[in-house]
């Protein structure tokens, strides 16, 4: 029977629904920052019913969603204009509606003339005005928000028509009921409970079940009449109104684990969700993993539970026990595969119900207990305030708190996008294309929602895969008659797992692909990415590659290079294909590599590869350095045996990049430790060609470490210094001083200048490179045009005998043997080191030699036993035979009998400290090492193998003993005792 409202209860009631308000409307126009995905597709949706394009029973988006939410959003678009706020604030409408309609269902579940008083209505709707979980919802522009409403008024109506038998309250039951099937997918469990409720209430009522049946069949048809064109629908289309169904439940194709197990997880999974640990979605759940119910109202729940199950039986009990068993059933049967708040939302009003009996039940007990009726009311209040102040204080926290202090919930929320489709609102440039990238993991139009909502310009846009088979192609339809391309270069992503990443372009497709035919004009740089220019090239034409040579070359065990192509660019902004070709380069602009890679068998590691320009004296003049990837971002790590995949990259000269032929190589290493594999066997690069760098149609800036002052560096007024580089300040003898010296030509030169680089010490003493023309001679300033600038290396190799102390760097200008000028650049400091040249005590005698220049003397051994993971301590004793020019690495191994190595130390002697350029011809050196030993190395005999190679070829030194070559270029040891380790 319906009780009319008592004294206080619109007040309350009235606080409720502002609280309520406030909780789904406030900063709705700021929080969520971004925009969902689904969000998009909703808003896409219904923006077509809102220009009338159509009116369907089911949305046809991702999996398919269910309309009402769409018609409201559409109706909101007409009155407020289409907006991600207009999406969000059909969801606060409806969640706010909510509460008052949830409020008059408990009252008319728990009446005021039953001794309940208003106060369980009054305690369940505060509960659910401030719940976490609703105000969630409500502030999502989503479908499921829309769905406890009409559960509530399904109930409502259920509950009034078994209360009063009336038949139009059977009628609006079965009708609320079929609307409640266009709310949200879980809703479909809905009818469930409606089947067991009236199953129910005819067995409790089974005497007046006759009188009754024409309106439960009303109830009936009321239902099958609105449902009808959703199941008519759903008859003709099963494939998309069971799509998500079938993908998330326990009986998908892609469950690892039984159907059983799976029920298992969920049920588990979803009991804990509501107490303990909940959606780990930012859509769901803002503040990550946060269950339903704070820890006060878990406990108020647990208790109300309790009662319920307690007086199970009753009519009112049964219902909300079965209402949150039956709407907790769409997780359940997910099957544990993630805790999703979505799939039970159906139960939310149920759950608020649960701590307000608990509350109440607690308070009627201890009024029990006391006789004062003061105590009891002040002991209610805060039974009460209590777990609401704080459900109230933990849901801003959790929410609203989260949101101002996180930043990673704007991205969890597509805030790059909704930060980019901004930026593109403003940004229109004639006759230009945007380019949006997404990686090959999905194909060309994936994720463009958000752009195709937010997005309102008159320059078109392409969401681009960047599959290798195809981007290519794709890019050149999308350019094709356009003068500019507007990229966004995304940088929401871990370049070590880019395939974690949807939006991403971590091996760099696009930008090589219109860095080889155009070039970049600018490049603005935001929060989650850049907006890069691109002009285009008038043949918008690209490829990779059209072929690629032939090759067979080994890095390590684990890679092989079988294929590989380069080239340059044009003088112009842009290039033909023909001009790329050309193995020419203007200086400043980048040339191109394409490599194909193949695993050998299925690395362990993950790999980098280095790509450079190299000049004749060893100094780089541009490099590119990229974890190496498959088509779809998998590291070598994950490559299997077998696996083939190319790899690309632009490859910039510097600008000052002297005209010449430049080494074009490539270098692979260990992108953890950087551990470079030896190509070939031998050398740490290997060469893929020649390129040639000429003139810069325009001279290009340069950037020196150190700026002459002053004009200083100024020569007749026709060539000036503008600074150097001096990598390194602090040099032993026999190491290399190279300095790097930045020119430009004032005008066109005309004379034929001579440059050196010289040391001299405090007392006077000079140490002057032979005078040359500039780039080793190979560019004399005759050649030198106005505005030239170009980059000048100079090395000088010191002598093993040259004396510590503080040097001062000079540069010397001369012409035809006069010196013009001397440019003082800093000082350095040589270190000397004592030398030896009488032969020590030695433990183990031995002798052999390596190559024509260093003699073994022998070597010392503490102890002649190890265990597994224990360290190996050995002394070599080395005599120069000459003066060196190689700086030599020492290889010590320890092998077992098969000769495989269980420890290895590599080092230039005496620790780096010592280099071989360093050794004065009959010097005597004590070189130490340490050799670790593989914790896994079986017990048994293993011997220590020596030698010494060239770390730039990776050549060992030959090795000789009684004019006999040794084998493998090796000098082998003692034997070393390995046991077991601890």
């Amino acid at each position: 029977m319906k009780q009319p409202l008592r004294k206080g209860e619109p007040f309350l009631l009235a606080i409720i629904v502002l609280v309520a308000i406030f909780f789904r409307t406030y900063r709705l126009d700021a929080i969520p920052r971004g925009m969902s995905g689904d969000e998009a597709i909703r808003g896409l949706e219904a923006l077509s019913i809102a220009r009338g394009e159509g009116y369907p029973v089911f949305l046809v988006g991702s999996f398919g969603e269910e309309p009402i939410h769409g018609y409201l959003v559409a109706v909101l678009f007409r009155l407020l204009g289409p907006s991600v706020f207009a999406i969000r604030a059909a969801s606060a409408l409806v969640g706010v509606l909510t509460v008052p309609v949830f409020y008059f269902m408990v009252r008319a579940l728990f009446p005021p003339s039953e001794g309940s008083q208003p106060w369980l209505a009054i305690l369940a709707t505060g509960w659910l005005a401030t719940s976490y979980w609703h105000t969630v919802y409500s502030r999502w522009g989503s479908e499921p928000i829309v769905a406890p409403l009409f559960a509530v008024l399904t109930m409502y109506c259920f509950w009034r028509a078994f209360d009063s038998g009336r038949r139009l309250h059977y009628l609006l039951g079965g009708a609320s009921l079929g609307l409640s099937l266009y709310t949200y997918q879980a809703a479909r469990f809905l009818p469930i409970l409606a089947l067991v409720l009236v199953g129910y209430h005819v067995y409790i009522n089974r005497g007046s079940l006759r009188s009754h049946w024409v309106s439960l069949l009303s109830l009936l048809l009321a239902f099958l009449i609105v449902v009808a064109p959703l199941a008519s629908y759903a008859l003709n289309h099963p494939e998309i109104y069971l799509a998500r169904a079938k993908a998330v439940s326990i009986f998908s194709p892609d469950r690892t684990v039984s159907p059983w197990t799976s029920l298992l997880l969920g049920l588990v999974q979803t009991a804990g969700m509501y107490n303990f640990h909940g959606d780990e979605h930012p859509e769901h759940s803002p503040s990550s993993g946060r269950p339903v119910l704070d820890p006060l109202t878990s406990v108020c729940f647990a208790l109300g539970l309790a009662v319920t199950i307690y007086r199970f039986r009753e009519p009112r009990y049964f219902l909300l026990a079965m209402w949150l068993l039956v709407m907790s059933l769409p997780a359940v049967v997910a099957g544990g595969s993630s805790a999703s708040f979505s799939r039970t939302v159906v139960a939310l009003p149920a759950v608020y119900v649960f701590p307000a009996i608990g509350v109440l039940e607690a308070w009627k007990w201890l009024s029990a207990k006391v006789k004062s009726a003061r105590v009891s009311l002040i002991m209610g209040c805060s039974l009460a305030l209590a777990p609401l102040l704080f459900a109230t204080a933990t849901t801003y926290q959790d929410y609203f708190v989260a949101w101002d202090t996180r930043e990673d919930l704007r991205w969890g929320y597509d805030g790059a996008y909704t930060e980019a489709a901004t930026v593109m609102n403003q940004t229109q440039v004639p006759d230009s294309v945007w380019i949006l990238p997404v990686t090959a993991y999905v194909p060309s139009g994936y994720g463009a929602d958000h752009f195709d909502f937010l997005y309102h310009g008159d320059v078109p846009y392409y969401s681009l895969s960047l599959d290798e088979a195809t981007a290519p192609d794709e890019l050149s339809e999308a350019s094709r008659s356009r003068r500019r391309a507007l990229v966004l270069d995304w940088k929401g992503y871990d370049l070590e797992k880019a395939y974690t990443a949807m939006s991403a372009d971590p091996k760099r497709l696009l930008p090589f692909l219109l860095e080889k035919y155009g070039r970049e004009l600018s490049r603005k740089s935001y929060e989650a990415f850049d907006l890069a220019t691109y002009e285009l090239p008038e043949s918008s034409a690209f490829l990779i590659a059209d072929r690629l040579e032939p090759a067979a070359v080994s890095f390590g065990d684990e890679l092989m290079l079988t294929g590989m192509n380069f080239g340059g660019s044009s003088l112009a902004d842009t290039s033909t294909p023909q001009e790329v070709d050309r193995r020419s380069l203007p200086a400043g602009k980048s040339a191109w590599v394409v490599l194909r890679w193949r695993a050998t068998r299925a690395a362990s590691r993950d790999y980098k590869v280095a790509v450079y320009l190299e000049d004749e004296g060893g100094h780089i003049a541009g490099q590119v350095n990229k974890l190496l990837l498959s088509n779809y971002l998998h590291r070598t790590g994950e490559w299997q045996d077998g696996q083939e995949e190319i790899d690309y990259y632009t490859l910039q000269s510097w600008s000052g990049t002297p005209p010449g032929w430049y080494k074009v190589g490539v270098t692979v290493y260990d992108a953890a430790s950087a551990d470079v594999l030896y190509a070939g066997g031998k050398g740490r690069s290997y060469d893929l060609g020649m390129i040639e760098v000429v003139r810069p149609l325009a001279p290009g800036p340069v950037e020196p470490g150190a700026e002459i002052q002053n004009a200083q560096g100024e020569v007749a007024g026709r060539i000036q210094l503008l600074g150097y580089d001096l990598p390194r300040r602090e040099l032993n003898p026999g190491d290399e001083l190279s300095v790097a010296l930045y020119w430009q030509a004032l005008k066109d030169v005309d004379r034929a200048y001579l440059l050196a680089v010289q040391l001299a010490n405090e007392q006077g003493e000079t140490w002057t490179e032979e005078p040359d023309a500039p780039v080793y001679g190979s560019y004399p300033t005759l050649e030198w045009t106005k505005g030239e600038t170009l980059k000048d290396w100079h090395d000088m190799s010191l002598p093993a005998e040259m004396p510590q102390g503080s040097y001062q760097v000079s540069v010397l200008i001369a012409e035809r043997g006069s010196l013009l000028q001397e440019v003082n650049l800093e000082r350095i400091t040589v270190s000397g080191r004592p030398h030896q040249f009488t032969v020590p005590d030695i433990q183990h005698p031995r002798e052999a030699t390596l190559g024509d220049e260093v003699q073994f003397l022998g070597y010392g051994l503490v102890g002649d036993e190890v265990r597994a993971g224990g360290t190996v301590h050995l002394t070599l004793y080395w005599r120069a035979l000459e003066e060196m020019g190689i700086s030599y690495t020492v290889f010590t191994h320890l092998l077992d009998t098969p000769g495989g190595i269980w420890g290895q130390t590599d080092s230039i002697p005496g620790k780096g400290a010592e280099p071989t350029t360093s050794w004065l011809e009959g010097e005597v050196i004590s070189d130490q090492y340490e050799i670790v030993v593989d914790p896994e190395a079986p017990p048994g005999e293993y011997v220590i193998e020596i030698g010494m190679y060239d770390a730039s070829t990776g050549q060992r030194l030959p090795a000789f003993s009684n004019d006999l070559a040794l084998e493998e270029d090796r000098i082998l040891l003692g034997a070393v005792q390995v046991i077991p380790g601890d």
